[in-house]
C-alpha cells in the first residue's frame, strides 16, 4: 500500500465510512508497522509531513488534543496510526499491547531515561524506629502489643492480631499504640489493617492508623492519596480523617485524594455509600459520585478512572497539561519546571504505570508540547 492509499484509507476510518473489510485492512497494516522497522520515506513520505496530516485529522474530528491512546474505538485507529508510523523506532507502545510488550528489552529509550516507580514506603512503628520496606526481609518485620507486622512475598504489609487480650489492654488501661507508613515520590504501597481493612496508598502519602481498632471508632489519618477496601463493621464506623474534612464509612470501596499541592480534596466512592464532612457541611456520596472539597463542598459525577493508578495505570481525562504533570512528578521523582506560555490543551488517556518516562514524554511531544529531561528535571515548553 502507497502512502496516497493509506491515507484515504486513515481519511475513511477517521470519518466513519469505513467498511469492516477496510478496517480489518487498516488493523492488519497497522500491526505490520510495530516491529522495529525503519521510517520508509519513499513508501510513507516524508516523517515531519505525514505527522502534520495525521494530527490535522485528528483535530477536524474533536475539539481537543489529546494523547495518541484515546479509547473511542475508530479515534483509535488512527490513533495507533499516529503510534505506528511516526513512532516506529522510539519506543511508545500502544496500552492495548503493552502487557505482551513490556518485557521486551529492545525498546528505544531515551539515553537519560527515568524508571518508573514501584513497591517503596517507610514504616513508622510506635517507638519511633523506622523501617525501610523496600529492603525489609519478608517474613515478620516487627512485634507490637500483641500485634504481629508481616511483609508479604507481593510486597504486601500485614498487620494480624495474635493476642486480642494484649492488644486490647494492659492491665486496666487501654493500649492505643500507632503506626505510620509513609511512600516517598516513586513509591506506592499495600496494607492490610488489623480489622481487614485494605488499604492502597498511592505515591508520596502518608497513614497513620492505630495497631488495634479499641475504641468505637476505626480513625486512620491520611495524607496524599489511598484507595480504601473497608471491613464491614456496624459497630465501629471507619473515618478517613483528612485535616478538617473527614469521610465516615461502614463498610465500602472509595478513593481519598488529598495531595497539598492540589486545589481540592476529592472522595470518590466506588461501591457502598460514604459521608464525607467538614465543620458543619455534610454530604452522603452514592457509587460513581465525587466529593470536591476546595473553598466550597460539591458533589459531582466522578470523571474518568479514578482509582487507575491502583490498578497500575497512568490515567487522566479532560486534564491540563499541568494537572498531568503533577501525577508524572509523584510517580517518577522528578521536578517539572515551565518555560513560556504554555498552550491550553485538554488531553485524555492512559499508559502502564510500568512504563519508563520516555515513552510518556514521547506521546505528550506528539500534541507539539515539547518536554526536555535534564537530570530528573522536567521543563515543559510550548
Amino acid at each position: 500500500m502507497d502512502k496516497h492509499a493509506f491515507m484515504q484509507l486513515a481519511g475513511k476510518v477517521t470519518d466513519g465510512t469505513a467498511t469492516e473489510q477496510e478496517l480489518s485492512l487498516y488493523s492488519n497494516y497497522i500491526n505490520h508497522f510495530k516491529s522495529d522497522t525503519e521510517w520508509d520515506d519513499q513508501l510513507m513520505g516524508n516523517e515531519e509531513a505525514t505527522k502534520l496530516q495525521l494530527f490535522e485529522m485528528i483535530n477536524s474530528v474533536t475539539e481537543m488534543k489529546v494523547i495518541p491512546f484515546y479509547k473511542h474505538r475508530t479515534f483509535s485507529y488512527l490513533v495507533a496510526a499516529c503510534i505506528a508510523l511516526i513512532s516506529i523506532t522510539i519506543g511508545i507502545i500502544f496500552y492495548n499491547n503493552y502487557t505482551q510488550h513490556s518485557g521486551d528489552k529492545n525498546r528505544t529509550v531515551l539515553k537519560n531515561d527515568i524508571a518508573p516507580g514501584g513497591n517503596k514506603a517507610i514504616l513508622t512503628l510506635a517507638d519511633g524506629s523506622q523501617v525501610l520496606l523496600s529492603d525489609a526481609d519478608n517474613g515478620k518485620i516487627a512485634e507490637e502489643a500483641g500485634i504481629s507486622i508481616t511483609k508479604s512475598k507481593d510486597g504486601q504489609l500485614i498487620y494480624q492480631v495474635n493476642n486480642p487480650a494484649l492488644a486490647a489492654a494492659t492491665g486496666n488501661e487501654p493500649v492505643v499504640t500507632y503506626n505510620t507508613i509513609s511512600t516517598p515520590r516513586g513509591g506506592q504501597y499495600q496494607v492490610l489493617l488489623p480489622d481487614g481493612t485494605q488499604v492502597w496508598l498511592n505515591a508520596s502519602s502518608s497513614l497513620k492508623f492505630p495497631t488495634s481498632f479499641i475504641a468505637n471508632q476505626r480513625n486512620v489519618m491520611l495524607t496524599g492519596e489511598a484507595y480504601f477496601e473497608v471491613s464491614r463493621n456496624k459497630k465501629k464506623p471507619f473515618i478517613v480523617n483528612v485535616g478538617e474534612m473527614k469521610v465516615e464509612v461502614l463498610g465500602t470501596h472509595f478513593d481519598v485524594m488529598a495531595y497539598p499541592d492540589e486545589q481540592s480534596i476529592n472522595t470518590t466512592l466506588i461501591e457502598g455509600s460514604v459521608k464525607v464532612a467538614r465543620n458543619n457541611e455534610s454530604r452522603i456520596l452514592k457509587p460513581g459520585q465525587q466529593a470536591i472539597v476546595g473553598d466550597e463542598m460539591q458533589v459531582v459525577k466522578a470523571a474518568g478512572d479514578v482509582i487507575a493508578w491502583k490498578n497500575g495505570l497512568t490515567s487522566f481525562k479532560d486534564a491540563d497539561i499541568r494537572t498531568i504533570m503533577r501525577q508524572v512528578a509523584r510517580w517518577y521523582d522528578v521536578e517539572v519546571n515551565y518555560e513560556g506560555e504554555i498552550p491550553r490543551r485538554l488531553f485524555t488517556g492512559e499508559i502502564s504505570r510500568k512504563a519508563n518516562l520516555s515513552e510518556l514524554i514521547k506521546i505528550i511531544e506528539l500534541s507539539n508540547i515539547q518536554l526536555r529531561l535534564e537530570g530528573k528535571t522536567i521543563t515543559v515548553m510550548p
